[in-house]
């Protein structure tokens, strides 16, 4: 019988491939291929990210040494990825519960995406992916700033921020081609929430 670890790998592997496939025509635009990457294997990734998310919570501590950087310029980042933990944990849960397999298709986690009766939260999720795109995107003009992530990385693992630095790094540099983000982020929430929508035949 899986585990419930092994569900929640599962799941994020088929979000990933979901995102790859309704996504492809960003990730085609080559200002965009790195941010697209970035946005499929760093926010949804087939990875263990809860050492990242505990880190998050310690952010404070480290983000004086970041010019230009205040802590409400990434409190919705960090809730993002904290409403993102909660989701995917609620539904691997389910279908775990359910026994429903592993390789479980569309049609299966849509069933259960459904049943979880979560759609406000969703709805939150899909606002904050738009806004920390945009805000990220500001912060990523700071040549300053990324002068200082890059010199900071053996400060942060000292300080026990290590794997959210080089989160917060890495969605710098995936930046840095993007000259405007409007297509990418209004793209993004306009087809997740007619998604969302559809699923819960709102």
């Amino acid at each position: 019988m899986s585990t419930l670890r092994q569900y929640r790998i599962a799941l994020q592997i088929f979000q990933s491939n979901r995102l790859r496939r309704d996504y492809r025509d960003l990730a085609e635009v080559p200002a965009y291929e790195p941010l697209g990457e970035f946005f499929f294997n760093e926010m949804y990734g087939p990875r263990d990210f809860s050492q990242r998310d505990q880190e998050g919570r310690r952010l404070h501590h480290f983000i004086g040494m970041l010019p230009g950087v205040r802590l409400r310029d990434l409190e919705e980042v960090l809730e993002l990825l904290d409403l993102t933990n909660q989701l995917d944990e609620d539904l691997a849960q389910r279908m775990w519960q359910a026994n429903v397999g592993t390789d479980f298709d569309e049609p299966t986690y849509e069933c259960f995406y459904r049943l979880a009766d979560k759609y406000d939260d969703r709805h939150r999720q899909l606002t904050l992916v738009r806004t920390t795109l945009y805000n990220v995107f500001h912060l990523s003009r700071s040549a300053v700033l990324g002068m200082a992530l890059r010199r900071s990385h053996f400060i942060a693992r000292l300080a026990g921020i290590g794997h959210v630095h080089t989160f917060l790094r890495r969605g710098y540099d995936a930046l840095q081609n993007v000259t405007s983000i409007d297509h990418f982020a209004e793209t993004i929430y306009r087809r997740e929430l007619d998604r969302l929508n559809r699923i819960y035949q709102r």
